[in-house]
Formats: structure tokens, C-alpha cells, sequence
């Protein structure tokens, strides 16, 4: 009887040494490929191809292997290869150690509405032997996932060339079907599906780090490094969730305003750009964006209204308006434009513009103004002040004349009316404001592109009252009317 006892009591102890001996040569053996196949079908409800299994010790290599999910979800794998801790099956756990691949491809496919496939769960632990089937674990623990070279694509978004890792993982901490790894992506390049005004390609970024949280729902990004052509700079977090849905969140820093302005405008704008923007998108239908945008270091130079205003006011300021502040709220317009609003643009001491600017498709341009200077820019424009610096603006800063402008044309050629407006008002001064009002004052500059070269210095000899000045001034103040009158202030 006591011999039986202790051949009982050694069986039961070198029960988990015989079990562990005896899954070694299962899964070693010629069928564990096509049990591991059936196994992953039956639990996904996809299909999954896997090549031979070569193994070294407790190390296994897979040249290749695919799945794909009924939800579209497809996954390629070249070089597989893990290491089996056998020892862990004492303890009720598949531990799977130093698992990585040579070349990870996932694609994110639409989801076909007849790609469910039936499976019957299989109990594989049945094809075992009942003494075994009982030590069976029932956990799984993997250590981590490293792909040297890993790309990802769903919607227009693309991951290329990257290196990740994937964290640790265990089943027992997980609810059935769930998962939840963390991860990290290095260098590599990142495509977007937006294609920013004055580009002719898709955005593309340059990773340097980037750390997620893969779940069985979702990709979630919560931290980014990311380059643009080597000079700028930002961060990208947010989430694209397997079921088609994505949002996410940009900042941006040192891009350079050329890189989204035409040849032309390039010669007139310089600075660097940076600011926030919101991007999202859903299954079949269109993306959503939104971005809030700072020039940094901005400078206007070289534009005809710029040396319209320098010769007019007598500032050379204006000839190079260095911007202290330039902002703007940018969206899509309904036209299939973009629209910017709140803009914010001011040149300190100098003079400020708010307003909204529409780039209509294709190159026209519509803009709605409120341009304020300051009292010492209109000494010597002759009726600015009274005529055409005449609007309010309670949410301006205090001390600046205001009028509003309204912009056309096109972007490579722009329009607007404040140069004739200007004109106008300086001849309704000439004909209507005493003549002192006016002497003094660059009229003669800013007349002469209407009256020419005589004419424009009437104001300084109607203080003469000579008859027959009085009598040109008159005729010619008519005739100035008449050109005038289609532009002036109210008409």
C-alpha cells in the first residue's frame, strides 16, 4: 500500500514535467502548423496561412505568415520568429518570449458585408489525452513584439518604414476577446490625406518618435515627434478607429510660408509659420479640418498698395511692413475654397487689419476689411480722416482711424478699393475744403495719377484766390468728380 501511495504522490509531482515533455513535441511536430491555422480562425473568424515552423531549442522561426479579419484588417509577416518558455506551463501559462518579424504590413481594408465567415469554436484541447488536457494553460503571456521594418495603411493614412514595438501582454488581464498593447514607433515616414493650399502632394512627415496604444477598437497616438522637409517641426496625437472613424490633433512649428505660396507671393510674404490644427474623417465621408495659424518674423514687401500707401503717407515704413502680429483662422468653404477668418494682421505704430478672406476655387479671391492706422499716417493724405477713415471699431485697439476694404481680383493679382478711395477723397478736398485744409500736404503726389502734372498742385495755388486759379480749381475739381464718383465713399 505505501508503495502505491508514493508512486502516486511521484506521478502527481512529475505530472507538469511530463505535460511540458509532451506539448515540446506537439508543438514541434509536422500538424501544430495546421492546429495553429485552425486555431486562429476559430477565434477570429478570418483566415490565416502560415508557413513552416523550423525550431532551434525553444526557438521558432516562420518565414512567412498572413491573416485576415472579417473586419478588413489584413496582416502580412515576413521572418517571424519567438522564443517558447515551456518552464512557464508549470504555472498554467503560455509565456512567448523575444517575439518579433523581420517585415509587418497592416492594411486596413473596407469591410465586406459577406466577409464574416462561420467557425465552430474548437476545443483543441479534446485531440489531446484527458491526463493532458487538464494541465492545458490558460493564459498567454508575451513580452513584447518588435518589427524592424513596419508599415500600416487605412483611409488615405499611411505608416511607412518605421521601426515598432509592441509592450507586454497578458490575457488573465484582459477581458475575453480584448486586447491592449503599447507601443512605439521609430523614424519612418507618416502620409496624410490632406493636401495643404499650395502643395501638390499629399502631406508627408518624417517619425521620430511616436509612442500609441493599439486596442482591439482603435490605434491611439498620444505622443509624436514628426519633421517636415528637415525644417520643421511638430506633434500629432489622436486616434483612428478600426471601424473607420478618425480625429486628430497637429501642432506645428518653423514651416516656412513659401512652401504654401505661389511663386508670386513668395516675393512679397516671408516668415515661418506655426499653429494648431484639427483633422477627422469618417467612412464615406468627407474630412473635416480646421487649423489656427501664426506667422512668425512675417514681412510684406514689394506690393503695389505697399508703395502706394509709402508714397501717399510719406512712410518708408510701408514699403517693408514688418508684421508683429499675423493671424488667422483657416477652414474649407462650401464653395470647395478655403476660408480664413479672424485675421489679425498689425504693423506696431503703424496700422492694423481684421477681417475674413475667402480663396475661391481655382484663383479668385474675395476679402471683407477693417484696416485702422494711426492719425499721424493721414497728415498727409487730404480727406482720408473725414472721408474715407471714417468707420468704428469698439473691438480695435484705441487710437487708430478705421475704414473698411473690400478685396477682389485674384491671388496672383489682387484688387482693392482703398488706393481710389483715397483719390476720390483727396479730390472732394480739393473742391469742397477750404484751401488751407489741404496745402501743405502731398496732394500734389497723390492727385497727379488723376489730374496730372498741373493740376495736382492746384490746392497750393488756390490759396493765392486769384479769379482765374479759383475758376481752373472748379473745373477741375468737376471733372475729378466725375472720374471719382463710381469709387467714392457711400456710392
Amino acid at each position: 500500500m505505501g508503495v502505491l501511495v508514493i508512486a502516486v504522490v511521484v506521478g502527481v509531482m512529475a505530472m507538469p514535467a511530463l505535460v511540458m515533455a509532451y506539448l515540446q513535441s506537439v508543438v514541434r511536430g509536422e500538424g501544430f502548423r495546421v492546429r495553429l491555422e485552425d486555431m486562429i480562425e476559430s477565434k477570429t473568424g478570418g483566415s490565416a496561412r502560415l508557413a513552416d515552423i523550423q525550431w532551434q531549442d525553444d526557438a521558432a522561426r516562420m518565414s512567412e505568415a498572413s491573416i485576415e479579419l472579417p473586419s478588413g484588417l489584413q496582416i502580412e509577416a515576413v521572418g517571424v520568429h519567438a522564443a517558447l518558455d515551456f518552464g512557464a506551463i508549470r504555472r498554467g501559462s503560455w509565456s512567448i518570449q523575444s517575439a518579433g518579424a523581420d517585415s509587418l504590413i497592416v492594411t486596413k481594408h473596407p469591410a465586406s458585408p459577406n466577409a464574416s465567415k462561420s467557425h465552430e469554436t474548437a476545443n483543441h484541447e479534446e485531440a489531446l489525452p484527458g491526463w493532458v488536457s487538464r494541465y492545458i494553460p490558460k493564459t498567454t503571456e508575451v513580452d513584447g513584439f518588435d518589427a524592424e521594418r513596419f508599415a500600416y495603411s487605412q483611409n488615405g493614412w499611411q505608416v511607412e518604414e518605421t521601426r515598432l514595438h509592441l509592450g507586454s501582454y497578458n490575457s488573465a488581464s484582459t477581458s475575453k476577446g480584448r486586447f491592449s498593447f503599447p507601443g512605439t514607433l521609430d523614424g519612418g515616414v507618416l502620409r496624410m490625406p490632406v493636401t495643404p493650399p499650395g502643395q501638390k502632394e499629399p502631406l508627408r512627415l518624417d517619425i521620430g518618435r511616436a509612442s500609441f496604444r493599439l486596442t482591439d477598437e482603435k490605434l491611439q497616438i498620444t505622443e509624436s515627434t514628426l519633421r517636415w522637409k528637415d525644417r520643421s517641426k511638430g506633434t500629432l496625437r489622436g486616434s483612428v478607429r478600426f471601424g473607420g472613424e478618425w480625429q486628430f490633433f497637429a501642432h506645428a512649428e518653423q514651416v516656412p510660408s513659401a512652401e504654401f505660396l505661389s511663386e508670386e507671393w513668395q516675393k512679397h510674404l516671408s516668415g515661418h509659420l506655426e499653429g494648431d490644427a484639427e483633422l477627422s474623417g469618417a467612412k464615406g465621408q468627407p474630412m473635416k479640418w480646421k487649423a489656427d495659424i501664426a506667422l512668425k518674423d512675417g514681412v510684406l514687401s514689394s506690393l503695389p498698395i505697399l508703395d502706394k500707401l509709402a508714397t501717399y503717407t510719406r512712410m518708408e515704413r510701408f514699403k517693408r511692413l514688418a508684421l508683429d502680429i499675423a493671424t488667422a483662422s483657416v477652414s474649407p468653404h462650401s464653395s470647395g475654397g478655403t476660408r480664413l477668418e479672424k485675421i489679425v494682421i498689425q504693423s506696431n505704430g503703424l496700422m492694423r487689419l481684421e477681417g475674413t478672406l475667402t480663396l475661391l476655387p481655382g484663383d479668385a479671391i474675395e476679402g471683407d476689411f477693417m484696416v485702422g492706422v494711426t492719425p499721424e499716417t493721414l497728415r498727409w493724405l487730404p480727406g482720408a480722416q473725414n472721408r474715407v477713415f471714417i468707420e468704428t471699431n469698439p473691438q480695435g485697439p484705441p487710437g487708430l482711424n478705421w475704414a473698411r476694404v473690400k478685396v477682389g481680383g485674384t491671388r496672383t493679382a489682387p484688387q482693392e478699393d482703398l488706393s481710389s478711395r483715397l483719390l476720390g477723397a483727396a479730390g472732394m478736398s480739393l473742391l469742397l475744403d477750404s484751401p488751407g485744409a489741404i496745402v501743405n500736404k502731398a496732394s500734389d503726389t497723390l492727385l497727379k495719377p488723376v489730374l496730372g502734372e498741373d493740376a495736382a498742385k492746384l490746392p497750393g495755388q488756390i490759396i493765392n484766390g486769384t479769379t482765374k486759379t479759383l475758376e481752373q480749381g472748379v473745373k477741375t475739381g468737376t471733372d475729378l468728380i466725375n472720374k471719382v464718383i463710381p469709387i467714392f465713399p457711400g456710392k
